[in-house]
């Protein structure tokens, strides 16, 4: 006996900002000619952060056999950890008979708390929000449904003081501290020793935080944008993750920073905070700039595999291998030719003329 669910959400597209309430009914269709006997039925928001990733053991390579001729591969461990943040849970019908056609069975509403990460598709780890119904049946297999969902995170900062550090060879500033997706980060370098030979990047870190077999940290780097400037900008890519709230302990920790050296000294480290909202900053190290998030990513690229930064910028992991030493441009199209839209030249247009 076929039967279907659909979700009917308040807005056409599922995506929504930790703070906000979501809300819709549903709707399902009973083929066949026989009715469907339910005992009940309830929906569940869910979210939940995962992490894994796979670490070799040092020492001897483990050895089924003594007279093995294959590949000898050293013992693997699997670390993994989870954080469910969000689990709800309400009632929508009591047992009843549905005949053949298509019904309404009830209406939904939660609320999603401020404090919520964002959803993520990360190389080791995920942050994933999900609506799932269930049809409960008496002595059968229940039947459940599930409406994946893109939770953005609503982050504010009232504190755009610019940042400054200095050693004895070099000095780094910054004009503020808090930018958004897309926008520039403008820096000025002065050297107190005369040397002109410096390298600034715009990096964003990662931490996967492991439970089992036990309590590890991963850490990656990757080098977003790169300039050998002493007053120059980087920016960040259109789609960079919002950051992490630094006082809140979860699975996945997302970090930005500002590095310079002169190859002979240790660098200079300052952080940048990723934020929803930042106010336009007028000073002498930058221009006036446009600062917004971008709403124009439709519900399939967020939740699928997206190319995550712009053409000009640099994309690579700290001391990764098999690494060249230069920034490769990224090709956002392609296949074959086809007729470009408005949408793209509307795109094209917004990168030629108003994001330099």
């Amino acid at each position: 006996m076929p039967i279907n669910c659909e979700f009917n959400l308040s807005r056409a597209a599922a995506i929504y900002y930790t703070g906000e309430q979501i809300s819709g009914s549903l709707t399902v269709t009973v083929d066949g000619k026989k009715n469907f006997k339910l005992e009940g039925a309830s929906i569940t928001l869910h979210g939940v952060s995962t992490v894994h990733w796979r670490e070799s053991l040092r020492g001897q390579p483990e050895i089924e056999h003594n007279d093995s001729t294959g590949n000898l591969d050293y013992a693997k461990v699997d670390y993994n950890g989870s954080m469910v943040h969000i689990s709800q849970t309400k009632k929508l019908t009591e047992a009843l008979r549905l005949e053949p056609g298509t019904f309404r069975l009830g209406d939904f509403k939660f609320q999603f708390p401020e404090h919520l990460p964002a959803t993520c598709r990360l190389p080791f780890g995920n942050v994933e929000y999900t609506l799932k119904v269930v049809l409960e049946r008496g002595g059968k297999h229940n039947k459940s449904f599930h409406q994946r969902l893109a939770i953005r995170k609503s982050l504010e900062f009232d504190d755009l003081k610019p940042q400054y550090m200095e050693t004895s060879n070099m000095a780094l500033t910054l004009p503020r501290s808090v930018f958004v997706p897309g926008q520039s980060v403008s820096y000025e370098i002065h050297s107190k020793d005369g040397v002109q030979d410096f390298l600034t990047r715009l990096c964003k870190k990662i931490s996967y935080t492991s439970q089992h077999p036990k309590a590890k940290t991963k850490t990656v780097t990757q080098v977003l944008a790169e300039s050998p400037e002493l007053n120059g900008n980087l920016r960040l890519p259109l789609i960079a993750p919002i950051m992490s709230h630094s006082d809140q302990m979860e699975p996945i920790q997302i970090s930005y920073y500002i590095e310079t050296s002169n190859f002979l000294n240790a660098p200079i480290k300052l952080p940048i905070f990723v934020a929803t909202v930042a106010p336009p900053v007028y000073s002498s190290l930058e221009s006036s700039q446009h600062c917004f998030v971008n709403m124009a990513l439709s519900h399939s690229e967020l939740l699928g595999p997206v190319n995550q930064f712009l053409a000009h910028s640099c994309s690579r992991e700290i001391d990764a291998l098999a690494l060249s030493n230069h920034c490769e441009r990224i090709k956002l199209l392609k296949g074959p030719k086809r007729k470009q839209s408005y949408v793209q030249l509307a795109l094209q247009y917004f990168f030629k003329k108003v994001l330099p």
